[in-house]
């Protein structure tokens, strides 16, 4: 029986092997590694993300407009800067699904949220539905992004002699994946980062103040939401990012890029709404929550 270790970078090395079974058997190793960083990754990878994405995920389309007749033709914006807001687009599907849509022959049309939407539709002669067109190259782009993350890191450990012999692996072993940190990413940078305990890497480091913003917001958006400060999809994308704050306000192990990365949403859709609805939600806790995992990278 093949060691789990170089069994992965054959996997990873074979392009005949599908990415999500490739993503199946990494889990199976991150797993038995006990490496969190990677097993939350690749999770999110083959289910689906709720929150941003990786940046690899973040890709640049074509602005349509679905016109019932002609079918979708192009969407003009009246500025430069205009077109790249709205052209952008994040990829939250889980990979088994991104394999069939990277099959389609009938064209991949991302969905604005609600408010973007009728945001975009008010200011259109004759409203249509909004989409940003995609190709499947594109999507293909991030199979391959995760086939190759997925390579350097079962290199990188083949390279300090983390094999997996029997599949399973060595207390040793376990030992120095855990004396490293593998992140993958989120918000800056698409590259696998890893760092010993010795490097400037700086880790997220939580302080009473954070959970005070954290429990804060919570609050803020509780009390504006029951009040009926906003209404309609407004209200209800706040509703489903206000259950993300409180499901990770909840863990023992809260997730804290996922916390900034829900606060930003927040701020965005705050400062969209009518009134001073950033205000009641409590500006200074952005300030905290948005500052967290702000560190550098040295050799």
């Amino acid at each position: 029986m093949p060691a789990l270790v170089p069994e992965l970078v054959d996997m990873a090395s074979t392009p005949a092997v599908s990415t999500a079974d490739l993503l199946r058997r990494a889990l199976v190793v991150a797993r038995r590694l006990a490496a969190p960083e990677l097993v939350d990754w690749i999770s999110f990878e083959l289910n689906g993300y709720t929150g941003e994405v990786p940046d690899y995920r973040n890709l640049r389309g074509q602005l349509k407009a679905m016109n019932p007749i002609n079918g979708p033709i192009p969407l003009m914006m009246p500025s430069a800067a205009a077109t790249e807001r709205y052209s952008r687009a994040n990829i939250s599907q889980g990979v088994p699904e991104l394999v069939e849509l990277a099959k389609s022959t009938t064209g991949i049309f991302a969905n604005f949220t609600p408010r973007l939407e009728h945001e975009l539709m008010e200011g259109m002669d004759i409203p249509m539905r909004p989409v940003i067109s995609l190709s499947t190259v594109q999507i293909q782009g991030i199979l391959e992004k995760v086939r190759s993350r997925i390579l350097d890191w079962a290199l990188s450990l083949e390279g300090r002699g983390i094999i997996g012999e029997g599949m399973s692996f060595t207390p040793q072993e376990k030992q120095a994946v855990q004396e490293q940190h593998y992140h993958f990413g989120n918000v800056s940078g698409s590259q696998i980062q890893i760092s010993s305990n010795g490097s400037t890497q700086s880790q997220a480091n939580t302080t009473g103040n954070d959970l005070h913003a954290l429990r804060g917001l919570i609050e803020a958006m509780s009390t504006a939401l029951d009040r009926g400060t906003v209404q309609g999809d407004v209200a209800d994308e706040l509703r489903a990012e206000l259950a993300t704050l409180k499901a990770q306000a909840a863990s023992p192990k809260p997730k804290w890029e996922i916390i900034k990365a829900t606060a930003r949403t927040i701020r965005t859709i705050a400062e969209g709404a009518a009134g001073n609805l950033l205000g009641e939600l409590a500006k200074p806790h952005f300030q905290t929550l948005l500052g967290l995992a702000a560190g550098s990278v040295g050799g």
